[in-house]
């Protein structure tokens, strides 16, 4: 795992003359935007007939949602039909199946601590739109001598094409999982 505070360099290059507890305030909430948007920590779990099956998220995160579930023969089942799920993350069953495997995501807390270790995949790939996260809500703290509203605007659409990367990237990976359904047509 990362520290988000390796990518206050970054920042700098950004925002000069920042204070380091201000990027990494600002990091943490580029990090949980990032993720919450992306669905990009996907993860997955199977559980047996007759198990609780409460889905598991790491350290400082939580259960964010679930995309789809299969059944033992790999077929989707539907939700609110097959299966019912909690806010808190567990799976209700209403079909009779013996297994089922479920592809859920999960999203960091809130409030992140400051030696948080985040995913290392995301910091390696999207380190500089993470930074451009974090500079575009730095760029518009009132009388800094960082502050620029129009340049603030530039970072922000580029944070918003990152997390859409990295969207389209979580998708295509959970989708190569996913069995597909005969669509019909009237």
């Amino acid at each position: 795992m990362a520290q988000l505070s390796t990518l206050i360099p970054l920042v700098r290059e950004r925002c000069g003359g920042v204070l380091d507890k201000f990027a990494l305030d600002h990091l943490k909430r580029a990090y949980q935007k990032f993720c919450a948007e992306s669905l990009y920590l996907a993860r997955s779990q199977q559980f047996n007939q007759g198990e609780a099956a409460l889905l598991t998220s790491d350290d400082e995160h939580s259960f964010g949602g679930v995309s789809f579930v299969l059944d033992t023969n790999g077929h989707e089942l539907e939700r609110g039909i097959d299966y019912n799920v909690s806010v808190n993350g567990e799976v209700f069953l209403t079909k009779n199946t013996s297994v089922i495997k479920v592809f859920y995501y999960i999203t960091p807390l809130f409030s992140l601590p400051d030696d948080f270790n985040a995913n290392n995949t995301l910091i390696s790939k999207y380190a500089d739109y993470l930074a451009d996260g974090a500079a575009s809500t730095l760029m518009k703290m009132p009388n800094t001598q960082w502050t620029d509203i129009n340049f603030s605007e530039h970072y922000r659409r580029s944070f918003i094409d990152g997390y859409r990367l990295a969207y389209r990237e979580a998708i295509n990976a959970l989708d190569e999982q996913r069995p597909t359904k005969p669509r019909e047509f009237y």
